[in-house]
């Protein structure tokens, strides 16, 4: 028998993290189908369509995040809301601690740095060190709360007939795992390819894009930085021939949400454990460079910064691409 719930889920920050917890969200929805499903989202996923998974989706603003005054009136919010079980798929002691301040009765979540002292059961976040992918560790939260195993389904093939469309993707969210030959490729994209429309996407982020791309000047090229929602993206990416990304949040919507052809610039990161799930995704990943991979949000090592990514030269892509699209 079926049992109904009122339950808050706490989601990761970021795009490619928020793609990784789709199943879980689809596994706690199949493991409490009576139940009332709400998320609580930062402002970067406020667009993302999730009618499926939940409810309800609360906002979590930035100054809320801070211990203040937006705090404790989202906390009261919160306690309004009288949610039987908090989950945070976050291992901050902030977010812990707000499921703490709002009263939820029950709250489960991942211990690190002290979190797991605000809620009621907690599993250790192993991370990278777990040797799984990020997915396995969201949904084995789950496995934790119920007690059973959910496997991750792989998604189905929603393949659509290509345009002659390459994207690049130039952004990610911390400057270090940024690729650092996108503007030479684009170049020689544009050059090899003058049959295709070559886009240029990205958020305010990568706002110094608007100048790069007036500044070369090239007729095949479209500028689309700042220019489309998260649905419009993926959109573009599902009818593209191939999408090439930084480890970012567009890599995940593109190779997972839209089952584009996505070609991922790996960097520091662990291709097992972050790569996008989806079944053409292709990742070229740091070679000769003893320090891979890690997950630091600094380089300080010896080889030098960027030496990760330094190490995927331009015609080491190139030669990936002219092997993914046809001329």
């Amino acid at each position: 028998m079926s049992v109904s719930l009122k339950i808050l889920v706490r989601t990761p920050n970021w795009i490619g993290d928020h793609v990784m917890a789709q199943p879980f969200y689809e596994s706690l929805n199949r493991a409490y189908p009576d139940s009332e499903i709400h998320l609580l989202c930062s402002e970067a996923l406020q667009s993302f369509k999730e009618d499926n998974f939940c409810k309800k989706k609360i906002v979590l603003i930035k100054n809320a995040k801070n211990v203040g005054r937006e705090f404790f009136t989202l906390a009261k919010k919160l306690k309004k809301e009288k949610y039987d079980i908090a989950i945070s798929l976050t291992s901050s002691f902030s977010s812990s601690l707000l499921l703490s301040v709002a009263r939820i009765p029950i709250r489960l979540g991942f211990s690190q740095s002290g979190s797991g002292l605000f809620l009621t059961d907690s599993l250790k976040w192993k991370g990278i060190d777990s040797g799984k992918h990020k997915t396995e560790i969201y949904l084995e939260l789950l496995d934790f709360m119920t007690g059973s195993h959910w496997k991750f389904k792989s998604y189905e093939e929603t393949f659509v007939t290509a345009k002659k469309r390459i994207i690049l993707a130039p952004g990610a969210s911390i400057s270090l795992r940024v690729w650092p030959y996108f503007q030479e490729l684009l170049g020689k994209l544009s050059q090899e390819y003058p049959e295709y429309e070559i886009g240029v996407v990205g958020s305010k982020q990568e706002s110094q894009w608007h100048s790069i791309i007036e500044s070369l000047n090239l007729r095949n090229v479209k500028n689309w930085v700042e220019k489309t929602t998260l649905p419009e993206l993926i959109e573009l990416c599902r009818e593209s021939s191939l999408v090439i990304a930084n480890d970012s949040g567009v890599a995940h919507l593109s190779g997972t949400m839209a089952q584009a052809p996505t070609l991922v610039l790996l960097g520091p990161g662990c291709s097992n454990y972050i790569r996008p799930l989806g079944r053409r995704v292709f990742c070229e990943i740091p070679v000769g460079v003893p320090c891979h991979p890690c997950e630091k949000p600094y380089c300080h090592e010896k080889y030098g910064y960027q030496a990760c990514l330094k190490s995927i030269s331009l015609d080491r892509v190139l030669s990936k691409v002219f092997g993914l699209v046809p001329k």
